[in-house]
């Protein structure tokens, strides 16, 4: 697998590594960071979609909020998600 991580996929691990879930992905090797991603990130990113858009109650909102990372942040993770192939909505 290519060592070297995607714009998009340094975007994402420095807006999300603001929150204590991710802070790790900060010096990670682009493997590790590939798979949580994909895996847990992604997940946090479709609630917090979810949440934003369908009102439920995941608390992803009050997390990004407490973490620092504003609306615009959370939308441009979405984004880079999205170019990456992830499905949010």
């Amino acid at each position: 697998m290519d060592s070297i991580l995607e714009p998009d996929e340094v975007e994402i691990v420095k807006i999300m590594s603001n929150l204590p879930e991710f802070s790790w992905l900060i010096g990670a090797d682009s493997a590790e960071i590939r798979h949580e991603i994909n895996t847990k990130v992604a997940n946090a990113l479709r609630e917090y979609y979810f949440e934003n858009t369908r009102r439920t109650d995941t608390e992803w909102t009050r997390k990004f909020r407490q973490a620092g990372i504003s609306e615009d942040d959370g939308k441009a993770a979405i984004s880079c998600a999205r170019r990456l192939g992830m499905n949010i909505s």
